[in-house]
């Protein structure tokens, strides 16, 4: 397999949560393997901020404010990247959040601001691109799932929850929407060190010790190391890749 099967030029890639942390770091990968970039999130100075990022490549960026748990906004940045490039080849269906609380001291609104966010949020997303999507005939979608949809952690059962129902979500969709060709996956990071992970580890110091020894390889991610998963995944070179969950967290799950 040579090198063209890994571009993506000529593809139009949609990434909610774009602008900072992994939601930048995925769009700056695409745009990076040729694709133009159409970022969504709620904060209109961090998406132009990651445009212009993207625009230093040499790709095209548009910025599509957006709250991706609201059904009619998410309609309306989808019909702005196809007012703007015609089609979207790619999402990153990346936006979500965490509260890290014991289930006993969860108030019911800080679960619906992680359920909503994590997965209300990403369905509507991804209902959207993909109607689209079929319209086209094609398309690859990339759930932001996580480690913890597979290892638990105190304070972390909630978003834990959520991050695995993007992991069935992401198998279901795989299921139907293949006879379209769509291909459907999810990547599952570990600990990466975005500003919020960095700040709260840097916090409770104990904690960061604790997480350290748990990770095989001995060390936080860096953002751009899920760029090659995503890349991998919207690319021709995933043409028989659909239904699966890559796991990117420097061996935390083989403990």
């Amino acid at each position: 397999m040579n090198g063209p099967h890994f571009r993506l030029d000529g593809k139009v890639a949609f990434v909610t949560g774009g602008g900072r942390g992994l939601g930048r770091a995925g769009a700056l990968a695409f745009a990076g393997a040729g694709a133009d970039v159409v970022l969504v999130s709620r904060t209109r100075s961090q998406l132009e901020e990651t445009a212009a990022l993207v625009e230093k490549l040499g790709r095209k960026a548009l910025a599509a404010p957006a709250d991706t748990r609201n059904a009619a906004e998410v309609d309306a940045a989808v019909q702005a990247a196809l007012d703007a490039f015609g089609r979207i080849d790619i999402l990153f269906n990346n936006a979500g959040t965490n509260i890290r609380k014991p289930v006993v001291d969860m108030p019911d609104e800080d679960w619906h601001t992680i359920m909503d966010t994590n997965v209300q949020g990403a369905f509507l997303v991804a209902r959207a691109v993909a109607r689209q999507m079929v319209r086209q005939g094609s398309g690859a979608i990339i759930n932001m799932s996580s480690m913890s949809a597979m290892s638990a952690e105190p304070t972390k059962a909630v978003y834990a929850a959520s991050k695995g129902a993007i992991a069935l979500l992401t198998k279901g969709m795989a299921l139907e929407l293949a006879p379209h060709g769509i291909r459907v996956n999810a990547i599952a990071p570990g600990y990466m060190l975005t500003s919020l992970v960095k700040g709260g580890l840097d916090a409770d110091p104990a904690r960061k010790q604790r997480v350290l020894a748990r990770i095989p390889l001995g060390r936080l991610g860096e953002p751009d190391e899920i760029g090659g998963a995503l890349v991998f995944l919207a690319s021709d070179a995933a043409g028989y890749v659909t239904g699966a969950t890559i796991v990117i967290d420097g061996g935390w799950t083989a403990t």
